[in-house]
């Protein structure tokens, strides 16, 4: 079977993480969580130090997308290394802008260098929904590892992780104010970019992302045409 470059996009609290994880877990898929990258990187020792990385923490923390030529730049290197080993990738919500997903006239974008490193049919588009009231709900509650990182479901109350047994914290992200923002930050500026995906004829398909992470790792499964 061919392989595949998945990329995972809905609002946040859809799943997108989870089910990236359950990708990586489950069928071997090499899981590049952009928005964990971004924010150990902004949050990092260094970023104390570097204007560019303090700006981009500012961003970060306050719901609105780090700037677009910082992210793609950071993207498409990691992208590049994985891509090299020849194995099945999945994105959690990245690309999040038309610049990074296409670029401009001078830079190219995340979806071309997909295309070059995987074929475009195999360059597949999952789009997770769920109502806003269901990604405030989801993301006021979670939880996630201050050690090993893992996420803690809503609905499980956990001060431990239960892989690591580490202490769980709440992020900045999952402020109810920083949750809104977000939403109107996918809302503007990645769902356009959704919309111009399908236009160019890569391969979108939308699920349910409100059933238990399971059920919606099946339908993906499904979709993905993968076999255990």
């Amino acid at each position: 079977m061919p392989k595949q470059a998945v990329i995972i996009f809905g609002p946040p609290g859809a799943g997108k993480g989870t089910q990236a994880e359950l990708l990586a877990r489950r069928y071997g898929f090499l899981n590049f969580d952009t928005g964990r990258y971004l924010e150990n990187t902004v949050h990092s020792k260094e970023a104390a130090k570097d204007q560019v990385l303090k700006r981009e923490r500012i961003n970060f923390d306050t719901g609105k997308l780090c700037t677009p030529s910082f992210v793609l730049k950071i993207v498409k290197n990691e992208t590049k290394k994985l891509a090299s080993l020849g194995a099945n990738i999945v994105y959690s919500g990245s690309p999040r802008t038309m610049y990074e997903a296409f670029g401009d006239e001078k830079t190219e974008g995340l979806m071309r260098l997909l295309e070059a490193e995987y074929g475009k049919r195999n360059v597949r588009v999952l789009v997770l929904q769920i109502p806003a009231s269901a990604s405030i709900a989801r993301n006021s509650k979670r939880r996630v590892c201050s050690v090993c990182g893992l996420q803690v479901l809503a609905n499980v109350a956990h001060p431990r992780c239960p892989l690591c047994d580490g202490k769980t914290k709440t992020r900045t992200l999952d402020d109810p104010r920083v949750i809104k923002e977000r939403l109107k930050e996918y809302a503007v500026r990645t769902k356009p970019m959704i919309d111009t995906m399908k236009k160019k004829k890569y391969p979108v398909a939308a699920i349910n992302g409100v059933p238990a992470p399971y059920a919606v790792s099946e339908k993906i499964a499904q979709i993905l045409k993968l076999k255990k």
